[in-house]
């Protein structure tokens, strides 16, 4: 009877340390095969063919998105494509970029919502420059288009919001970043944009910076000093922030083309969120940049 356990505990051992293995290896190949696909896009010689390729990719990636346990899947060595996650671990965004040979980009990309099912949703820009960006709310179906590079979670009138950093490179002489805000409707739907940040401008849906395509922007979440005026008072306050370069004119006679905007130097500004609304700091102390 001992013998007869051992060899039944023995089975179950090698049976479960196969299919542990198995998911493993099937995993690998799954990210595998997807990088050789991705690999491909930036290959290509003309529009036409950077374009079907991402296509081909597109469709094999949600191929895989759709398989169950796919959230589990960390993607981490599929070349091409940039991963951010929410702190809840509710969703995740893979975005990627299909670069156009008059300079502009087409973005693509998934919105993976995990839960006790797998929702995705696909993610394609329509290639015509949004009107107003800052100032409007958007749905999957008329998405602008960036590479999300950062997921920062909050509350606003008691639920959830996640605040996205991303990146556009937007024509051949200026890039763009720009820092927005998902949420979902009662309906479930989801919604970019959301009327919370207090800018100089008054309150926006989001926040848009262009700049000159051989410069550099700052825009990160970081811990640091802000000054605070309290009574007449002002004094130093440390806390988390969304932390950005101030731009300014290349030349004073460029004032208000932003494609000729750099970053000032050593002068930066912020958000910090504060009851319910990201609102505008000058002059942080970055400590390190």
């Amino acid at each position: 009877m001992k013998s007869l356990k051992l060899c039944l505990f023995l089975g179950l051992f090698f049976v479960a340390g196969y299919t542990s293995s198995q998911v493993v290896n099937d995993n690998n190949l799954l990210r595998d095969s997807l990088s050789r696909f991705s690999s491909v896009i930036w290959k290509q010689k003309s529009d036409s063919s950077r374009l079907a390729a991402s296509e081909v990719f597109f469709v094999k990636f949600r191929e895989v998105l759709d398989r169950p346990g796919s959230g589990l899947i960390p993607f981490d060595s599929v070349s091409g494509i940039t991963r951010a996650a929410s702190e809840d671990s509710k969703f995740r965004i893979f975005t990627w970029n299909v670069p156009l040979d008059d300079g502009t980009n087409r973005y693509f990309g998934f919105i993976q919502v995990i839960n006790d099912s797998s929702i995705v949703m696909p993610l394609r820009s329509s290639g015509k420059d949004q009107p107003d960006l800052a100032g409007r709310q958007f749905t999957i179906l008329n998405w602008y288009g960036a590479i999300y590079y950062r997921v920062i979670q909050q509350q606003v009138n008691g639920r959830p919001t996640y605040t996205l950093l991303g990146w556009d490179g937007y024509t051949s002489i200026s890039n763009r970043k720009l820092i927005d805000i998902i949420s979902f409707d009662s309906n479930g739907n989801l919604l970019f944009g959301l009327p919370v940040f207090k800018t100089a401008e008054g309150i926006r849906p989001r926040v848009v910076f262009e700049y000159a395509e051989k410069a550099g922007l700052l825009l990160r979440y970081d811990y640091q000093s802000i000054r605070v005026e309290k009574r007449k008072k002002i004094r130093k306050e440390a806390t988390w922030l969304i932390v950005m370069d101030r731009l300014i004119p290349a030349d004073p006679s460029l004032k208000g083309i932003f494609k000729y905007y750099v970053p000032a130097g050593d002068v930066y500004d912020g958000f910090v969120f504060r009851n319910g609304y990201w609102v505008l700091v000058e002059d942080v102390e970055v400590a390190n940049n």
